[in-house]
């Protein structure tokens, strides 16, 4: 024989099961510090990776797994990468650790709210017109009539822009002043280890979702209030418009909700 056979106590699955036996610890412990289902962790040991999802979350649980009983991350990942499904590399444009950029979101999630907001103001308008028109007993005036003069107490105090008396004599509704759309904050994210992160702005808008590794520093752009939601916390540092932030204490390992307010004060939220 040219190569020896393989036998399954060389799969990354194998070897975790043994340092878990070696550790004493359950399936149902292990799932409890990793934060995963318990059929989960039995998928990893033996290696039905199908049921888990894309290589780079497989990989992501396998390192954490051999992390938690005392085996080389490397050296799981290494074994992992031996079996054929470890080679499909997932689009990372559809789901993983990518960006997604807020203006993506724009003509699904501003076209509905503009229309509900410009029916609102119609029919608030068109209510107070009818009100006012009532109780100061405006009416238009036919052509050819002179025009009635307005009472003293509407030209006095009430400051609202007349049309040309040559028109109607109607009295025109001011213009109603553009909202102002809320200031953009820059989100900077370093990862110094493992930490699987969401991370939503205040219009709804995901604007970070997966899991990061040490590396170069992220930069995201939203609208605060920023909601995070973060496993293994310890592992990342956040800064606002470059001004760092200081992180709610969390357990190691367990996952915490973050409320980022545009001056950087972070509150831990249910």
């Amino acid at each position: 024989m040219s190569a020896a056979v393989r036998t399954e106590a060389d799969t990354a699955g194998a070897r975790l099961a043994s340092a878990r036996q070696r550790q004493g610890m359950s399936l149902d412990q292990v799932a409890d510090h990793l934060k995963l289902d318990r059929h989960t962790v039995v998928a990893l040991e033996e290696g039905d990776h199908r049921v888990i999802g894309a290589s780079v979350f497989v990989r992501g649980f396998l390192r954490r797994y051999a992390a938690l009983v005392g085996e080389s991350p490397a050296d799981i990942e290494a074994l992992y990468a031996l079996r054929p499904d470890a080679e499909s590399r997932p689009d990372l444009s559809k789901i993983g650790m990518h960006r997604i950029e807020p203006e993506a979101f724009r003509p699904s999630l501003g076209v509905r709210p503009a229309l509900i907001t410009a029916l609102a103001l119609a029919i608030a308008g068109a209510g107070w017109w009818a009100m006012y028109s009532k109780a100061r007993g405006v009416a238009p005036v036919s052509n050819g009539s002179p025009t009635a003069p307005l009472p003293a107490a509407v030209t006095g105090s009430q400051n609202l822009p007349l049309v040309d008396a040559g028109t109607n004599g109607q009295l025109a509704a001011a213009d109603t002043k553009p909202e102002v759309s809320a200031p953009r904050r820059k989100l900077q994210l370093t990862f110094t280890g493992e930490c699987w992160a969401e991370i939503s702005d205040a219009r709804g808008v995901r604007l970070f979702t997966g899991f990061g590794h040490a590396g170069p520093r992220q930069e995201l752009s939203g609208v605060a209030p920023f909601r995070l939601v973060l496993g293994n916390a310890e592992a990342l540092t956040v800064a606002i418009d470059g001004v760092p932030v200081t992180l709610p204490a969390g357990v190691p390992h367990q996952r915490i909700r973050i409320l980022l307010s545009a001056n950087g004060a972070a509150t831990a939220i249910p």
